[in-house]
């Protein structure tokens, strides 16, 4: 059989390099788009937390302190500046998640492009990469200020460490002043998060495929041992109570690290997700996820196929590894950087496994919360990287790639409507927290009542974060001079749900214009008892304190 001309595989290769390129910065421009448009400007779940141990704790014990078993240095650093110096309006924050996640990407890219393989293999590794840390997926980490900045604190220390020991070839090993620095990184990322300690897994697997010396691995250990007394005596790290069970644990870290092919396919196997795609694709779905429903059961808590996608990544893993150490001439630096990922994965798997059993015994549909999903993710980008960024990589590697490079272009959609309810219900408590109206016991997704009341009495103390409006000040006080009133078509009042606030009241507006956009002042016989925000096209929402039927008014600040 006559073969194809050379040059048509030539030109295919580049518009196939050409089209990898293409995605890596679409992914990267529409995470980083998402970030700063989508990020909620008030603190939300878990921050309401934190904000109230770092205005309420003494420095450095505020910044140094675990919680839950997670030290979060970095993080907690800007956090504080933000805080006390830029009146917690979150954009700084915003902002350094947004630096964190390029500069992670940007290690990466550079150890990616720099390695000895095709560029058709580079631009392959380089999308894969981009989709590992930018995909919308991982809407909970990229969309939550809270979130990213300690992701991407970890993953930054990590690539860091993981460049400084690559080798491009077998004739140069890493020194053990790299080794040492490399070391140094894992344990800062291991005070970033309790993810970090990970990073030391990715580390070893590297020098095992490189056959470092025993004194580099002996460096790598000290760094390692040294990273685990230090965290012993860090207060509240010994928060969470490990309880070694082998079988069940090692079955929950294999259906953990499975979960970004779940989500993958998410429309496909939940019929309440398929239930909100429109016509003849949500019919389709629908049918698709009722019978993945009746075969493997509910996808938020069922163990298979998830246990076998986990138990098939670890073995291709393990395989990879030892392939790499016995012939490490065919496999370039981003073959092990990749299988150095893939270990990260499922260190991180391991401890999540082995650290939070008991809590999802308890709520079981958490192992695949999104707020998990940024390591999966990366794990599975790592091992396919490996896979695709090798020199003699072939044409089934580069096909698997692109076809999930445009696979998961359907998760960029749904998964920006999540982050922008998510951004809604953070406004939602913000605005009503400064009014005095707290979330009830089963309130909305990850709000806490308790933690919400402890970080708003800290944060109105202080005059920061939503208590630095120019509006929250006038709450429970006479309408100022100078505010105009607002009139519109009227308002709508009803009994606000999910409070413990029998007086709070939901109050939507319509038509209603403002000079500034600013947030209404709601006047009940000239004493302010809430406010509104602005949704867009001359409707406003929020919340009072005030009697059903009270002659409620719209007042608001003059600009400034």
């Amino acid at each position: 059989m006559q073969q194809g001309h050379p040059l048509a595989g030539a030109r295919a290769n580049r518009w196939l390099t050409v089209c990898f390129a293409l995605a890596t910065a679409a992914y990267a421009t529409a995470a980083v788009i998402a970030m700063a448009i989508l990020s909620p400007r008030v603190p939300y779940a878990d921050a309401w937390r934190h904000y109230a141990r770092l205005l309420g704790t003494p420095f450095p014990g505020s910044v140094l302190k675990a919680e839950n078993g997670h030290p979060e240095v970095v993080a907690n650093l800007v956090r504080l500046a933000d805080l006390l110096w830029l009146r917690g309006d979150e954009r700084w924050q915003i902002a350094v998640g947004i630096a964190l996640s390029l500069a992670t990407f940007g290690v990466g890219l550079a150890a990616v492009l720099r390695a000895g393989v095709p560029p058709l293999a580079r631009s392959a590794a380089a999308c894969v990469l981009s989709l590992g840390i930018f995909w919308l997926g991982n809407a909970r980490a990229l969309a939550h200020d809270n979130e990213s900045l300690h992701v991407y604190s970890v993953l930054l220390c990590t690539f860091a460490a993981l460049v400084l020991v690559l080798r491009q070839d077998d004739r140069h090993a890493a020194s053990s002043r790299r080794v040492v620095a490399a070391a140094a990184l894992c344990f800062f990322a291991s005070f970033n998060f309790g993810s970090g300690l990970a990073s030391f897994i990715a580390l070893f697997a590297v020098l095992f495929m490189q056959r470092a010396r025993l004194r580099q691995l002996m460096i790598a250990g000290a760094g390692l041992a040294l990273t685990l007394v230090c965290y012993h005596l860090l207060d509240g790290s010994g928060g969470v109570p490990i309880r070694l069970q082998p079988i069940s644990d090692a079955v929950l870290a294999l259906r953990w690290i499975a979960s970004p092919l779940i989500y993958l396919v998410w429309p496909l196997v939940d019929p309440v997700a398929a239930a909100a795609l429109p016509g003849p694709l949500g019919t389709l779905a629908g049918a698709a996820a009722r019978h993945w429903t009746e075969v493997f059961g509910e996808v938020r808590i069922s163990v298979f196929p998830h246990v076998f996608f986990g138990g098939a990544f670890f073995v291709a893993t393990l395989l990879a590894t030892l392939r790499a150490r016995a012939k490490p001439e065919a496999g370039d630096s981003i073959h092990r950087f990749g299988l150095a990922l893939a270990w990260f994965g499922l260190g991180v798997a391991a401890m999540v496994a082995v650290s939070r059993s008991a809590y999802f015994v308890e709520y079981p549909a958490q192992v695949y919360a999104p707020r998990y999903l940024p390591w999966p993710s990366l794990a599975w980008a790592g091992l396919l990287m490996a896979w695709a960024g090798r020199a003699s990589a072939k044409r089934p590697a580069y096909a698997v790639a692109l076809a999930v490079s445009i696979f998961a272009l359907a998760a960029e959609g749904g998964m920006s409507l999540v982050m922008l309810h998510q951004r809604e219900v953070a406004e939602d408590v913000a605005l009503a927290a400064v009014v005095g109206v707290w979330p009830g016991e089963n309130a909305i997704g990850e709000v806490n009542a308790a933690d919400t009341r402890d970080g708003a009495y800290v944060l109105r103390r202080e005059a920061t974060g939503p208590f630095a409006w120019p509006e929250a000040e006038w709450v429970g006080r006479s309408v100022p001079a100078g505010a105009g009133e607002r009139v519109g078509p009227g308002l709508v009042v009803t009994r606000q749900e999910g409070v413990s606030d029998e007086a709070a009241l939901h109050v939507e507006a319509n038509g209603v214009g403002a000079a500034c956009r600013q947030r209404l002042l709601v006047v009940d016989r000239g004493r302010v008892v809430g406010l509104l925000r602005p949704l867009g096209g001359g409707r406003w929402r929020g919340v009072a304190r005030a009697e059903v039927g009270a002659p409620l008014q719209l007042f608001e600040l003059a600009c400034s």
